[in-house]
């Protein structure tokens, strides 16, 4: 019940949104703050949960805590305690959370056409970069298929530097793992006849440069070896505390896969506007407006998030940028990189100095997320289980290129140029999905009882840092999309 009366909140603010034709921006924030605070506590409600979230209320030392490590950008939309009968009625629930399948998602967002003509990945490789280990993903994977009718695929576990002994104790192992489901389930959904190289990071110091180290490693290795078309990354950490150092290194390796013609994508972030920032000795010390990486490298286009409404069959009805975070939950990521200059790619389309993201966005609002099968994000209870975040676009977005990559034929490579230029023609409105409603300024509640927000950025139409060019609609996309591509996109970032 509690899920049901929030869904119908959240569903009543969505579709209010998704009527106006302006935003009212600060006057709505400060309505939505009020009344979520107050009916949360009056509810004495527990917030939309996932590992390694942060709860509602929060002082500033815990929300630095909770979010400085590198971490996956998903979240779950269930509590910890919800029962598994619970969770396997939300595939058939028509309330809070909506839960869509693959073939829901395929129809929202125009790909079922495109395998329905026979462009299913064929003969195309993704590359999935994540931390840890999934002791149960191909077995997951292989209950995903059979409970949604796909076919199953060929999946190479690749752990070059070694595999981390799995710990169900540790959190964080036990947050990629969930990660590791999600991306390799979504990837595969969406291109069931593609390859998938999931390439694994041996963390051998669970500190945040222990990560940083391990997944360079990890990531120069899915480009030295030229594995796949392209990489999808659906983790982050604050800008300002993966350093200079570890940034300069991984965008070499972003440059020689735009050389190779690898496209690549990274997960925004959930944390809408903030981001820890942290001094020159990579500790944290304060909350502000800021982006993650790998999302804010210009070589990498970075997928927000959006609440999807879709019908019973798939068909799009509309969307909004996401923001749960009155509730204690996320908000998509968005906004101004302070480490990179602004790319000519967004010249025509960005006001600023400097790179701001995101490029794309994709259903990622937990209450109208996703559905997969996860043995270790429940210990003994292998499940249905919704999921939502920026987590849910990267890996999605990077089936539909193995899609477009076919249909074209060949690598379509760095995509960042061809879609800002698609994105300021007439076709424009046949590829994207405008997203015009909106804002991820970030809430949350202090120990005595204080709302604080971090200012953020508003949904417009065109592009904006919430959605970027909009959703795609994947079947003109993959017809249009190859031809705004040119070969020397990517050189000189």
């Amino acid at each position: 019940m509690l899920l049901k009366t929030r869904y119908r909140r959240n569903r009543r603010r969505m579709l209010s949104l998704l009527l106006c034709i302006s935003a009212i921006g600060v006057i709505l924030l400060g309505l939505l703050v009020g009344v979520n605070l107050l009916v949360a506590r009056s509810a004495g409600a527990r917030s939309v949960a996932r590992l390694g979230s942060h709860p509602l209320k929060m002082t500033p030392q815990e929300m630095l805590a909770s979010i400085l490590p590198l971490h996956p950008q998903y979240q779950l939309a269930i509590t910890m305690g919800t029962t598994a009968a619970a969770q396997m009625s939300c595939a058939q629930s028509k309330a809070a959370p909506f839960c869509y399948s693959p073939q829901q998602v395929r129809q929202a967002y125009d790909i079922q056409s495109l395998l329905n003509k026979g462009i299913s990945g064929k003969n195309r490789t993704i590359t999935i970069i994540d931390a840890f280990q999934d002791p149960t993903v191909k077995t997951d994977l292989h209950l995903f298929d059979k409970m949604f009718g796909l076919p199953d695929p060929q999946l190479n576990v690749l752990a070059p530097f070694g595999l981390t002994p799995f710990n169900p104790k540790d959190p964080a192992q036990v947050g990629f793992a969930g990660e590791i489901g999600l991306d390799v389930e979504w990837a595969h959904a969406i291109a069931p006849q593609a390859t998938i190289d999931l390439v694994l990071a041996n963390v051998k110091v669970e500190t945040l440069q222990g990560q940083l180290t391990a997944l360079l490693q990890a990531t120069g290795f899915a480009v030295a070896q030229n594995l796949g078309s392209v990489i999808s990354q659906s983790f982050g950490v604050s800008e300002s505390c993966a350093g200079t150092a570890f940034i300069q290194q991984e965008h070499k390796l972003f440059q020689q896969a735009a050389r190779q013609h690898q496209t690549v994508f990274a997960s925004a972030g959930d944390s809408g506007s903030a981001a820890v920032q942290c001094n020159a000795q990579g500790q944290p010390v304060a909350i502000a407006q800021g982006v993650n990486y790998p999302a804010s490298d210009p070589l990498v286009s970075s997928v927000g998030g959006t609440t999807l409404i879709a019908g019973t069959n798939g068909q799009y009805i509309g969307e909004v940028a996401w923001n749960e975070s009155p509730l204690g939950a996320g908000a998509t990521g968005g906004g101004s990189s302070r480490v990179f200059a602004l790319p000519a790619f967004q010249k025509q389309s960005v006001r600023g100095t400097h790179r701001f993201v995101g490029d794309l966005a994709l259903d990622g609002d937990p209450l109208t997320g996703v559905l997969i099968v996860s043995s270790q994000i429940m210990p003994g209870k292998t499940v249905l289980i919704p999921i939502g975040g920026t987590s849910v676009g990267s890996p999605v977005a990077a089936g539909l290129v193995a899609l477009f990559d076919q249909a074209a034929g060949t690598r379509l490579g760095f995509l960042n140029s061809a879609l800002y230029r698609l994105s300021l023609t007439q076709a424009a409105g046949q590829s994207f999905h405008d997203i015009i409603a909106g804002n991820n300024a970030f809430v949350f509640q202090n120990m005595q009882g204080q709302a604080k927000i971090i200012p953020g950025f508003s949904a417009a139409r065109g592009w904006d840092a919430l959605s970027g060019v909009g959703t795609p609609d994947a079947a003109n996309l993959a017809r249009l999309l190859p031809m705004f591509v040119k070969a020397n996109d990517g050189a000189g970032l």
